[in-house]
């Protein structure tokens, strides 16, 4: 059984190519590819609970390591990652896809991103029913352009 912990680290490690897994110390880690971060799964035996905490060595210096929210770095990594996925789309489609990226960590970890400005996508029915609905305009418009001799 994996703690929250590891299941944060790990699915970072899955958020490629900016993260990539290494073995660290007998375990499983996330490397960061652009400074070379190093984050590792916590002992939360302490806590009351498990939260998802990890450690952080900022540019993988032992000297600057860190307890962090891993749910914090995820929410970073998660936003980044879906850019990067999403270059050349529009801020509604990145914004859907956060939002089902925001679920799947939800369901691999136990424990939920920091992006409150989230907002379940429309069901694709309503989208389409706004779009027949633009088109429905247009069409009365010439229809009644027609009729009146405007158009």
């Amino acid at each position: 059984m994996t703690s929250k912990s590891e299941a944060v680290v790990n699915f970072i490690a899955s958020l490629m190519p900016l993260y990539v897994d290494e073995q660290h110390d007998g375990m499983w880690c996330a490397r960061s590819m652009q400074d070379g971060t190093l984050i590792l799964p916590a002992d939360e035996s302490d806590f009351e609970e498990e939260t998802g905490m990890v450690r952080v060595r900022w540019q993988g210096d032992l000297q600057r390591e860190q307890l962090v929210d891993g749910t914090f770095i995820a929410s970073l990594a998660l936003e980044r990652y879906v850019r990067l996925h999403g270059a050349g789309f529009d801020e509604e489609s990145i914004g859907n896809e956060l939002w089902y990226m925001a679920r799947h960590f939800h369901f691999k970890t136990g424990c939920s991103v920091s992006l409150s400005n989230l907002h379940e996508p429309a069901h694709p029915l309503v989208k389409a029913g706004t779009v027949a609905r633009r088109m429905g305009e247009g069409l009365l418009v010439n229809l009644f352009g027609k009729i009146t001799g405007i158009g």
